[in-house]
């Protein structure tokens, strides 16, 4: 069994606390994984699963980890890259550089832009916090009971996975699947060009789990974060055209249309009407969430497609 990938640092890890949290994994050992993308687009990245209890839109992905050097933030950090993707038989249902499968949320950040912020700890403990709500135009919106794969590589200026130097993810509380690892390019020499289990390449059972935390805002049992009994969607179940209306003149803003693993699968953009008309005539038969921004916050209801 390859262990490459596997490194250990003698630090303590960064707790990580938000009165947001919806899901976390605590840091469980000194031990992580690589998870990186070099100067030239060829990357090693690492994923774990996770399934909330509520519908939520997610805020913020804080990803715990650490780089020997301590050099991360100042010399070595260009941005990051983070996929959210449904499941895939006990994996990812994709691969970031294979357009084959759409991921639910992609967000290729650079260092310094809005949505980015790294969090240095100690003399060598970090967190990737990336705001998903900054990052994006559209919110994304997961659904309870439903397992999603969180996909994760630091963008850095490094021309090779050098041991000082690479970010590593720690290992965290394993739950669900066990954590998986690709590197498409097979630079490490283990073969472990589609998703591979971890603990597989390193022989360490401790990273069968990695340590990262969620933060959102839930929608409740309602379904709704700004409670508006005045709007309307109808006709529902609906064939063609599903309309929006509202007695409160709330200004809307966007509309995205998801199916119940939260991918996108419609988004319309509005400037500030207090109804719309969107048409799922092209959707499949079933049950999908229209997330409706307004003004005054974010509105969700559920929608059956004949």
């Amino acid at each position: 069994m390859k262990k490459i990938y596997l490194f250990g640092v003698l630090l303590s890890a960064m707790n990580f606390n938000a009165q947001t949290v919806i899901y976390s994994q605590a840091n469980t050992t000194t031990n992580g994984i690589v998870a990186n993308s070099l100067a030239n687009g060829n990357f090693v990245a690492t994923a774990d699963d996770f399934t909330l209890t509520s519908a939520n839109t997610i805020t913020k992905i804080n990803i715990q980890g650490f780089q020997n050097a301590g050099t991360l933030e100042t010399v070595v950090a260009t941005g990051a890259m983070l996929y959210i993707y449904a499941d895939d038989a006990g994996k990812p249902a994709g691969i970031p550089n294979n357009i084959a499968v759409t991921p639910i949320a992609q967000i290729d950040i650079a260092k310094d832009t809005p949505g980015y912020a790294l969090i240095k700890s100690g003399t060598s403990n970090y967190t990737f916090s990336i705001d998903v709500t900054a990052a994006l135009s559209t919110p994304v919106v997961l659904q309870p009971n439903t397992v999603y794969w969180l996909v994760f590589a630091a963008k850095t200026n490094l021309t090779a996975y050098t041991a000082t130097t690479r970010f590593n993810w720690f290992a965290g509380t394993p739950t669900g699947n066990v954590s998986k690892l690709v590197d498409p390019a097979n630079a490490f020499g283990a073969n472990a060009t589609t998703w591979t289990n971890i603990s597989t390449l390193t022989g360490s059972a401790a990273l069968d789990g990695l340590a990262f935390s969620i933060e959102g805002t839930s929608l409740g049992v309602n379904e709704e974060i700004y409670n508006s009994s005045k709007l309307t969607v109808y006709p529902n179940p609906v064939n063609d055209i599903v309309k929006i209306s509202n007695d409160a003149n709330l200004a809307i803003n966007a509309v995205t249309v998801t199916d119940l693993n939260g991918r996108t699968v419609k988004s319309v953009k509005l400037n500030g009407e207090t109804s719309a008309q969107i048409n799922v005539a092209d959707l499949a038969s079933g049950v999908y969430m229209l997330n409706i921004s307004s003004d005054n916050g974010l509105i969700a209801k559920k929608i059956v497609k004949n």
